[in-house]
């Protein structure tokens, strides 16, 4: 597991459902590629999860978790 890896296996493992935005935002501040990021997220196969059946009206927004 290489450390861009590390970082988000770690980042998302004590939590259920984590904002995208927050993971985002996150990321920029470790420094990490972008490309290290998209690698790292199919390597721990992330899984993509929107709340548009959970809402009435409104945003649409996009949580990642690890894999169950």
């Amino acid at each position: 597991m290489n450390d861009c890896e590390k970082w988000l296996f770690n980042f998302l493992k004590d939590r259920d459902f984590v904002l995208c935005d927050e993971v985002r935002e996150d990321f920029k501040k470790q420094g990490f590629k972008k490309s290290e990021f998209k690698a790292a997220r199919k390597s721990l196969r992330i899984e993509t999860i929107n709340n548009a059946n959970w809402s009435e009206g409104g945003s649409t927004e996009w949580f990642w978790r690890l894999p169950k």
